[in-house]
């Protein structure tokens, strides 16, 4: 009886132990900062628009999705244990300036001076053809090619199609010395599209799959 038990109990150990084994261990953003870059909602000071970003020919605005996203993924990336910086947020919805240029370099460079981890700009694309459609990234530098890899083929998973994927420099891009991506969640001026990204649930799915990214490539 002891013996059946110790054979049984022997069995059982090795059994959970590899499926302990087989079974990859959590990844979490602990001690990471990322910052996150829903674009445009840039003003002047005196409240008139000054980068309002695309509206689509059904009204969905860009400057709605990204902050929507920005908020989803800065909520993941703190859930995660890391620390997630909002250049605009539910609270602030407007950022303040006199040169978008100026303005993009300004949001990058945040990015520099508190040592992120990494800068994740986000937009919407548009186009005068409501048949184009698709997701973007965007990198410049050297350090930043893993995440822009990994946000890649995560968005792949929504199967928007791809619109682009290179080097390129962008204010932005050019800016950060820290790994900066800048990713184009589709198109607003697609009617189909349009629909997904004005649905707060697909938003979501978006925030996972830049947040997916993110843990692939600076998980601990």
């Amino acid at each position: 009886m002891l013996r059946t038990a110790a054979l049984f109990f022997a069995l059982t150990f090795c059994v959970c132990s590899q499926a302990a084994l087989a079974e990859p261990q959590q990844r979490t953003l602990a001690g990471r900062t990322f910052v996150i870059d829903p674009g445009h909602g840039t003003r002047h000071a005196d409240g008139t628009p000054l980068n309002v970003g695309a509206v689509g020919p059904t009204g969905v605005r860009e400057t709605s999705v990204t902050l929507a996203v920005g908020e989803d993924l800065a909520a993941l990336v703190r859930a995660s244990g890391g620390r997630a910086v909002l250049t605009r947020s539910y609270k602030l919805p407007y950022r303040t300036a006199y040169d978008i240029r100026h303005d993009n370099r300004a949001r990058a460079a945040l990015a520099n001076r508190i040592g992120a981890t990494a800068f994740v700009a986000i937009h919407c694309d548009a186009s005068t053809s409501p048949s184009a459609s698709g997701t973007s990234v965007f990198w410049w530098r050297r350090n930043s090619v893993p995440l822009a890899n990994a946000i890649r083929a995560h968005l792949a998973t929504l199967h928007l199609g791809e619109s682009a994927f290179y080097a390129r420099n962008l204010a932005v891009t050019d800016e950060a010395r820290v790994p900066a991506v800048l990713v184009e969640l589709g198109f607003v001026s697609n009617p189909t599209q349009a629909r997904l990204l004005a649905d707060p649930a697909f938003e979501s799915r978006e925030a996972h799959v830049l947040y997916d990214a993110l843990v692939e490539t600076f998980g601990r």
